[in-house]
């Protein structure tokens, strides 16, 4: 179920705006030795991060900077893509959701998991103004210097556009152009640290990752109806993206958060060829690409899955859709591989899935509107079945109409389907058209 955050216009996850009570920090076991990693490592996280323990200990695990444990990690905390403090008391209450607070927040979290931490303070901390870009400290040096001592680097949640204008020292209108912006000083820290350590981020904190044309909102009916329009934009249903882009952590391809969860799926092929960029990955919530940024390889962790949208042999219809796009979908356990191409594979021990189940059912509301009835995961959910049915074929339709947009899913002979150890249905290569319809 999703709502319109009050503060920034972005959808958002119910479950993720409210933030839970801490539990005791004996509820969380020592956290096991993993092999040192020296390779620069991002972790993309889709959305709701749900306190998943495999993906909380992936990143103290990689913020070890020699394989000595974690106390040895250092990570600092940035959460200035949530709005700031109404009052102190709201600042200083971890359970409360503006930058402040979450900074509390995270802290505490990654400390249960043997972790130092600082919660980087590039808003003024209160805010009474309403005004929701306050970059009073990114200039600091005293910030500088102890965002440059740490060993990783996470960004929560909000809207990535608050990033932007809080690192960066640009207008909307150098953004919109892209023009050359510079970075703050406490921007060139994180860009030290994550040249040899790890950057992680969750939701906002996953887009703003990526290089040019970073997505900045939009829904996925809006977007086959009307394109994509350059700037971050008033209206959070339509299609919007920024030229000059994130912070370029994770190159070769577009990004996008919360993906089979809110049916997004529909915007990304469509940002993808109004940008020019051939692919797009698009990660689930409560899961996690832990990406190795010099070889390319990342690995799928957490509950639910990561998407690779592939538009290179897309062609349009020439009657407002698309045929020929390709979607391959990667569960825990199973690698993605960005380079030239972007790929998945599957994970070892994997059991193929031969297409003789019944027909998939049709579905309504594909692409889970916000107008709809709070769906989530209905396209993905009906891919699973036309992978494993015997026509190899499915169809769901928009909520809205008007035109209403028609999605075909196909697995024909360019299609691999698997299931992993876990019992997840995997797939590369799966046809996607999608046609409107008067």
């Amino acid at each position: 179920m999703r709502t319109i955050h009050p503060t920034t216009g972005v959808a958002v996850a119910t479950l993720a705006v409210a933030i839970s009570l801490l539990p005791a920090a004996s509820a969380v076991a020592a956290p096991a030795k993993h092999p040192h990693q020296p390779s620069p490592h991002a972790v993309l996280i889709g959305g709701n991060l749900a306190e998943n323990d495999e993906i909380l200990r992936s990143i103290v695990d990689l913020a070890d900077p020699d394989g000595a444990g974690p106390a040895k990690a250092r990570i600092a905390i940035v959460t200035a893509a949530a709005s700031a403090a109404r009052t102190p008391a709201d600042a200083a209450d971890p359970t409360k959701n503006n930058a402040a607070a979450n900074g509390l927040y995270y802290s505490e979290l990654f400390q249960r998991y043997g972790a130092e931490t600082y919660a980087v303070p590039i808003d003024s901390g209160v805010n009474y103004t309403g005004d929701p870009y306050t970059p009073a400290r990114a200039d600091d040096p005293e910030v500088r210097a102890q965002v440059a001592a740490s060993t990783g680097v996470f960004f929560g949640g909000g809207d990535q556009m608050r990033y932007v204008r809080t690192l960066f020292d640009c207008t909307d209108a150098e953004l919109e152009a892209f023009t050359d912006c510079t970075d703050t000083p406490v921007m060139s820290a994180i860009r030290e640290v994550a040249a040899r350590g790890v950057v992680a981020g969750v939701s906002a904190g996953l887009t703003i990752q990526q290089g040019p044309d970073m997505i900045t909102g939009g829904e996925s009916y809006e977007a086959w109806r009307d394109g994509a329009t350059a700037g971050y934009l008033d209206d959070p249903r339509t299609l919007g993206y920024l030229p000059y882009g994130g912070f370029g952590f994770v190159d070769g391809v577009l990004i996008d958060s919360h993906f089979t969860t809110w049916g997004r799926q529909g915007r990304a092929p469509k940002l993808a060829l109004e940008t020019g960029h051939p692919f797009v990955l698009g990660v689930d919530e409560t899961t996690a690409v832990v990406l190795d940024r010099r070889s390319g390889k990342g690995t799928v962790i957490g509950e639910n899955g990561a998407s690779v949208i592939d538009v290179r042999a897309a062609q349009d219809d020439g009657a407002g859709g698309v045929t020929g796009v390709r979607w391959s979908y990667a569960n825990a356990g199973d690698t993605i591989v960005i380079g030239d191409v972007v790929s998945v594979k599957k994970a070892k021990k994997s059991e193929p899935v031969k297409p003789r189940g019944a027909d998939a059912a049709p579905r309504a509301d594909v692409w889970d509107s916000l107008d709809g009835a709070g769906g989530v995961y209905t396209l993905r959910d009906l891919a699973r079945e036309v992978v494993a049915s015997a026509s190899r074929t499915g169809q769901g339709t928009s909520f809205e109409s008007g035109p209403q947009f028609v999605n075909t899913l196909t697995r024909d002979d360019a299609t691999a389907a698997w299931r992993t150890p876990s019992g997840s249905v995997s797939f590369s290569g799966l046809r996607l058209d999608i046609t409107a319809v008067p």
